[in-house]
């Protein structure tokens, strides 16, 4: 048994992406925590500028906002599917995963030929999940948008 484990291959991690990874992290954590506040107070001063004003301004700008952001995470999970199925051709074309151009953060057990093949099921239809949701996000946006 503890021979097995001895054999097994590692894909080793760059510690210079873990690096980046890791401040990009934190740079996201604190950017969306900044748009938080952000967007809290501009609903706030919407808000107190719209009550006095005609309800349906205060919708249509409400109706605009949520369009926004629709838009915008349908945008990102779009593009989080296309690169996801990049990663899924490689991993296809070497049946290996993960590819050898993949850089990651911590040592990954690679896997080969049919173990990785099943692993591509697995990330082709997230991929098709991915669309599908961010065709309903954009869908649903554009409607709020046209219908504002």
């Amino acid at each position: 048994m503890s021979q097995s484990s001895q054999n097994m291959e590692f894909h080793r991690a760059d510690p210079g992406y873990r690096r980046r990874m890791q401040i990009w992290l934190l740079a996201s954590t604190l950017g969306a925590s900044l748009l938080l506040v952000a967007l809290w107070w501009w609903l706030d001063r919407l808000n107190t500028t719209l009550l006095v004003s005609n309800i349906d301004d205060y919708q249509r700008w409400m109706a605009r906002l949520l369009s926004g952001l629709c838009l915008l995470l349908g945008v990102g999970t779009a593009t989080f599917g296309l690169w996801l199925r990049r990663i899924a051709q490689e991993t296809l074309m070497e049946r290996r995963w993960p590819p050898s151009g993949l850089k990651t953060s911590s040592d990954v057990r690679i896997r080969y030929l049919t173990s990785a093949d099943t692993f591509v099921q697995k990330l082709q239809a997230s991929v098709w999940v991915l669309w599908f949701l961010a065709s309903a996000l954009i869908l649903w946006g554009c409607w709020l948008l046209l219908a504002a």
